[in-house]
């Protein structure tokens, strides 16, 4: 098992195991390539960056299970995992207020990552085909402070894995999200840094139906039949518990959005990162965009938003129905990449001109694969009606050698 972490200016090193292992996919020797690297660069104290925008550019794998068809999901067995399938995350994120009115945003992700089709017959407890990979992060709007974690494991010997049955559940360690009952999930995860302890303990509770992407779920990435995931959130899911940061301690509450997302796919070769985007309106709308940006400075095609109006009603929409426009940059003092930070997004079939903007700039997330990623505020019209909101931003891709596990 393999952990590296950094509160923005310490990374230690650890181990990834992952011997006895066979036939690699060419994605899956890039990744470890990188993971390795990476922590080798954090034990001599050197910057630590990696680009898995490459990565998902290489061939897919015939020997992989392809979303090329649409899928029943199904609840709460889709809820677990699909170890067919080469990728798979339970993408966790959080807009949350303290008593004071503090704002704190959080990020809880966990990866799965299929080194082969099929598991071959082993004897040892500890042989697998899946490695897992987990972010965990704060954002604390009162210090304006981002801190950000990451680990890694091989999904075998209780390290890390993922379960629907007795109960869902999914883990890195002793970073865990757990159904305690059905419809209720509590987050669990925990570090300690240069500046002191940082945990999150919350519930969260469903409160609206599972949203769907796409076709039904079936979610294309390119033209090619099986260049594509199955992708659902759930949204609503209203939150409460506790954030401690340093020697304090907060009780929080508010609301998440959690993406789970699994699939064989890859990105184009002229793929260069992604912006994604989650706003939960306050009138109970809720939106799900993003865009690929690829090297000549346009966007792909193949790309599909979801709007959901306040009583569940979905609305796909296609690349040419939105528009989102940055309106600013700004540049990490640690990577010195250059982000875009604030945007417009136009719908106009929806009458939707909207603001996003970052709950303070600096929400990088400065571990072994460097992108950013945080809270946001969101204000401006709606089928002709002022709205606010909260929501979340992903930016990938932003230095030639940045990125994050694909979305």
């Amino acid at each position: 098992m393999k952990r590296c972490s950094t509160d923005g200016h310490n990374q230690h090193q650890g181990n990834i195991l992952l011997r006895g292992l066979h036939t690699f996919t060419a994605v899956t020797l890039l990744l470890t390539a990188l993971l390795l690297a990476a922590c080798t660069a954090a034990a001599a104290g050197q910057p630590v960056s990696a680009s898995v925008v490459e990565a998902l550019s290489a061939a897919d794998s015939a020997s992989y299970a392809r979303a090329a068809s649409q899928r029943q999901l199904s609840f709460p067995r889709d809820h677990g995992p699909h170890p067919a399938y080469r990728t798979e995350w339970w993408y966790y994120t959080g807009n949350l207020a303290a008593a004071d009115g503090t704002d704190f945003g959080y990020q809880l992700t966990f990866f799965r990552i299929a080194l082969t089709g099929d598991m071959p017959q082993r004897v040892s407890d500890l042989a697998t085909n899946q490695v897992y990979m987990a972010h965990f992060a704060v954002s604390d709007g009162g210090k304006r402070k981002h801190t950000s974690y990451d680990r890694y494991s091989r999904g075998a010997g209780g390290l890390a894995g993922a379960q629907v049955e007795p109960r869902f559940q999914v883990w890195l360690e002793d970073w865990t999200a757990t159904e305690i009952e059905p419809g209720v999930i509590r987050l669990q995860a925990q570090e300690v840094g240069a500046e002191g302890p940082l945990q999150i303990d919350l519930t969260l509770r469903e409160t609206r139906p599972p949203v769907p992407h796409g076709e039904n779920g079936l979610h294309q990435k390119g033209a090619e039949a099986g260049n594509a995931s199955y992708y659902y959130s759930l949204i609503g899911l209203q939150t409460e518990g506790t954030v401690v940061v340093g020697d304090r301690t907060i009780a929080v509450q508010g609301q998440s959005w959690m993406d789970h997302e699994f699939g064989t796919s890859a990105l184009s070769e002229d793929a260069v990162g992604w912006d994604w985007f989650s706003v939960q309106f306050d009138n109970g709308a809720a939106l799900m965009l993003y865009q690929i940006r690829t090297r000549d400075g346009g966007t792909l095609p193949y790309v599909e938003g979801t709007y959901v109006n306040p009583d569940n009603r979905r609305v796909t929409l296609r690349e040419s129905d939105f528009h989102i426009q940055a309106t600013g940059e700004w540049i990490s003092p640690r990577t010195g990449i250059t982000y875009s930070s604030g945007w417009i997004i136009d719908a106009p079939e929806l009458a939707m001109r909207v603001s996003v903007v970052p709950l303070f700039p600096d929400q990088e997330m400065d571990v072994n694969f460097v992108y950013w990623e945080g809270a946001a505020q969101v204000e401006g019209t709606l089928q002709g009606e002022r709205v606010t909101g909260r929501g979340y931003v992903e930016l990938t891709g932003y230095g030639e050698e940045s990125g994050a596990y694909q979305r």
